[in-house]
């Protein structure tokens, strides 16, 4: 391509192209990452309640 040689084209398309399926490949595996946060924050307050009464087992569904 353009001239250049094999290696170079590979270099030049394949390391961006690693990264770009690097980043996809995070995002996906981390969308869920607030949820967590969230149900975390929950079950530290006193008790293990949420601020709306109810306890963080039930406030994400009775999953943990």
């Amino acid at each position: 391509m353009f001239g250049l040689p094999a290696a170079t084209v590979a270099i030049i398309f394949g390391i961006p192209a690693i990264w770009v399926i690097y980043t996809l490949v995070f995002v996906y595996l981390s969308r869920g990452w607030k949820a967590e946060d969230v149900a975390e924050d929950r079950a530290r307050l006193p008790g293990g309640r949420d601020e709306s009464g109810g306890t963080a087992a039930s406030a994400n569904g009775g999953t943990a």
